[in-house]
């Protein structure tokens, strides 16, 4: 009897594995490329010009994304990076549009302007992903930071990714909450730092937490209608910037910085 018991249960499982292979996942696959092409239509990304942002938009070309952004502040480094991208979706054969443009993400009128002519111009798809990478970091012991130190970097790491998100949401918003909505995405880039605080990282922990607050109210707020809201947060990485943030960094938080190794943007 038990003997049958188990022969049964395998033909169950059996037959669930059978209509999985060749009814159901099929379907799901056929799905999860449609919804990949979807979201592979326009991706911003800010910080764009080197390090982690220049890394995302290579791959985005990786992966054939109909038109990418590059926004960053630094025209000449926009325009290096533009013609380095451009080289490399030759070389891959991909059929990716890139434009670019210079402005200074926490500053919340500009960025506003900048994805209304972006949005309203025709010229491109509505975005249908954002990556927010442009970030900058000192480290000095608390009492040693300066004042000003703190609302820079919050400026720069959480403001510049707020005023960008806030910019750019209104027009890939769907127009109905129907569950039909092809998804959108939008991708917050924080830190190790952003996770645990740092010795000698005082301010710009800070600036990397209140991005994890923000992004989890707003995929509240979001999910219903099919935007994706995520958060990265990278280790420390062999960027133009790292080598900058080197400069004057306490011995203590090299020490600590050096447990978790160099990533390289790529990675």
């Amino acid at each position: 009897m038990y003997g049958k018991f188990l022969i049964t249960i395998g033909g169950i499982i059996a037959f669930t594995i059978l209509i999985l292979e060749f009814v159901l996942l099929p379907k799901r696959r056929k799905l999860n490329k449609e919804l990949k092409a979807e979201l592979l239509n326009h991706a911003i990304v800010t910080g764009g010009s080197s390090g982690i942002g220049l890394a995302v938009a290579q791959e985005l070309i990786n992966q054939n994304c109909k038109h990418v952004t590059l926004i960053a502040r630094n025209e000449k480094k926009l325009d290096e990076a533009l013609d380095k991208l451009q080289q490399h979706a030759k070389s891959v054969e991909s059929s990716t549009s890139i434009s670019i443009q210079s402005v200074d993400v926490s500053d919340a009128e500009k960025i506003t302007k900048v994805a209304s002519d972006i949005c309203t111009s025709g010229k491109c798809p509505i975005p249908t992903m954002i990556f927010n990478v442009a970030g900058t970091s000192t480290s000095a012991p608390f009492v040693d930071t300066d004042y000003k130190e703190f609302d820079r970097l919050m400026n720069i790491n959480y403001l510049g990714s707020a005023y960008t998100t806030r910019a750019f949401l209104p027009y890939m918003m769907p127009k109905t909450t129907s569950k039909e909505n092809f998804p959108r995405a939008i991708m917050f880039t924080s830190s190790q730092a952003g996770q645990l605080g740092i010795y000698g990282l005082s301010a710009y922990s800070a600036s990397k937490y209140a991005l994890r607050g923000l992004a989890e109210a707003l995929q509240m707020e979001l999910g219903r209608v099919n935007i994706s809201v995520q958060v990265a947060y990278p280790p420390d990485t062999d960027t133009p910037g790292f080598e900058v943030e080197q400069i004057g960094k306490p011995e203590e938080t090299k020490l600590i910085s050096e447990t978790s190794g160099l990533f390289s943007p790529e990675r």
